[in-house]
């Protein structure tokens, strides 16, 4: 993506004026607006509506803007943790960046600490500790790092029957519905679920949720009926919402779990088998994995970590 036109884009919803943003970024008007049609064009939708009081933001611009924002900080970062010409670059900068290539191992944000503990413990049992690293991003951040190349293994969420690089499932999860305390879902049947949702508005997660799990939130919402949204991008959100009487939800149920490691939640979660499809928890492997000696034994092993610290477990 140009980024030239992304400054641009937040220079003009900044300033709400094409000339005060050509201005400020020192090019001429023809020049602003040439960049944010290209812009618009290969969106496919339009970024700002223009009056006589100037321009502002369409609803996809609104949206878009977040997006655009956090890459450009994101570069901007990268880029001052990679340069060299700063004499006053802090040691932390070198730590991270100038070390010797390590087995880069992710996972998925959404899962337990339990994975995070079976990745490690599994990684501990072929390399030492210097010799890899562990990232915790969302699933689609980590299929994509898994495709290029950039990631050697990876432990996520799945909702797709196949990827372009070898993967193992070693479990699946139940969807689980997560309900105001006080609240019951009377009987395990699909009119129970219906009823119980139509009650509250339903917590729908943005991305990168949205896009990942839209099979089944498709499902979910199709199935059940559901009208009433509140839209979150944080599980806190949820949780506070859910605990105020306000929402309702369903996420996986290992996602209930973490966060019941994490704070101790007593927030009540009904499992929901067999009404609603379950959801894959994958081990994916890339061919430079595979260069650096990842196996299928690494899955296997995350798979026994995960089956020894499961509930009633031993």
């Amino acid at each position: 993506m140009d980024l030239e036109a992304l400054h641009s884009f937040l220079a003009v919803a900044k300033h709400r004026s094409i000339s005060k943003a050509a201005a400020g970024l020192y090019v001429t008007q023809p020049t602003m607006s040439q960049r944010l049609r290209r812009l618009e064009e290969s969106l496919g939708f339009a970024l700002f509506e223009r009056g006589w009081t100037g321009v502002v933001l369409t609803p996809q611009g609104s949206y878009f803007l977040p997006y655009a924002a956090t890459l450009i900080r994101d570069l901007s970062n990268a880029s001052a943790v990679l340069g060299t010409k700063d004499p006053a670059r802090p040691r932390s900068f070198d730590e991270v960046a100038g070390h010797p290539h390590k087995v880069m191992f992710g996972v998925d944000n959404w899962l337990s600490e339990r994975s995070v503990r079976a990745v490690v413990s599994s990684a501990l049992g072929s390399y030492g500790a210097d010799e890899f690293r562990v990232t915790s991003r969302p699933a689609t951040t980590l299929i994509d790092l898994l495709e290029l190349n950039q990631l050697d293994a990876g432990l996520f969420y799945s909702t797709e029957p196949a990827h372009p690089f070898h993967t193992e499932v070693i479990g699946t999860e139940d969807m689980a519905l997560v309900h105001p305390p006080g609240t019951v879902l009377e009987e395990h049947s699909a009119p129970a679920l219906t009823e119980l949702l139509s009650r509250y508005r339903f917590v729908l997660f943005d991305n990168p949720v949205l896009t990942h799990h839209a099979r089944i939130t498709t499902t979910l919402i199709e199935t059940y009926e559901i009208s009433r949204f509140h839209v979150v991008d944080d599980y806190r959100t949820m949780h506070a919402l859910i605990r105020l009487g306000e929402c309702i939800s369903v996420v996986p149920a290992g996602v209930v779990l973490a966060d019941r490691e994490r704070c101790g939640t007593d927030l009540p979660a009904t499992p929901l088998p067999g009404l609603l499809p379950e959801i894959n928890v994958t081990v994916g492997i890339s061919d430079a994995g595979r260069d650096h000696g990842v196996t299928e034994e690494f899955a296997r092993s995350i798979a026994r970590s995960l089956d020894a610290e499961a509930p009633g477990a031993g």
